[in-house]
């Protein structure tokens, strides 16, 4: 019984260790998709350490991945724009994939509005690919 109760013990220690590793460890690496993008309709855009800003303020984690499509964002909440107010954030809502014109060094992301789309253009200097 008590070897029982040990076991179980180790079990859930290295199962805590494990999380708490995951909890703990840094930002994903950037995949050149950095930077700061803007669209007269709502601001700015920016792209950092795995997170994506909105005007400057409320940031949401994503993850980079890419389909027959090609390259996208996918925030861990919805994320889209609203024509002339900013930016609409909402949990209830599922995730939608954010397009990236190209990786590395995007130039533009696609943010949804409902049926359409608005285009994000990369401020500042141009990036350009390695």
């Amino acid at each position: 019984m008590r070897r029982v109760a040990f076991l179980a013990g180790a079990a859930a220690l290295a199962a805590l260790g494990g999380t708490g590793l995951l909890l703990l460890r840094g930002p994903p690496p950037s995949q050149g998709e950095e930077g700061l993008f803007e669209n007269d309709c709502c601001g700015t855009v920016t792209l950092a350490k795995g997170r994506i800003a909105l005007n400057g303020g409320q940031s949401i984690r994503y993850d980079l991945a890419r389909d027959a499509r090609g390259p996208y964002l996918l925030p861990r909440t919805y994320v889209g724009a609203l024509e002339d107010q900013g930016f609409e954030v909402d949990g209830t809502q599922p995730a939608q994939k954010l397009r990236l014109d190209r990786l590395p060094a995007p130039q533009a992301i696609q943010l949804p509005m409902g049926a359409r789309a608005f285009l994000f253009r990369r401020k500042g200097m141009r990036a350009t690919r390695p």
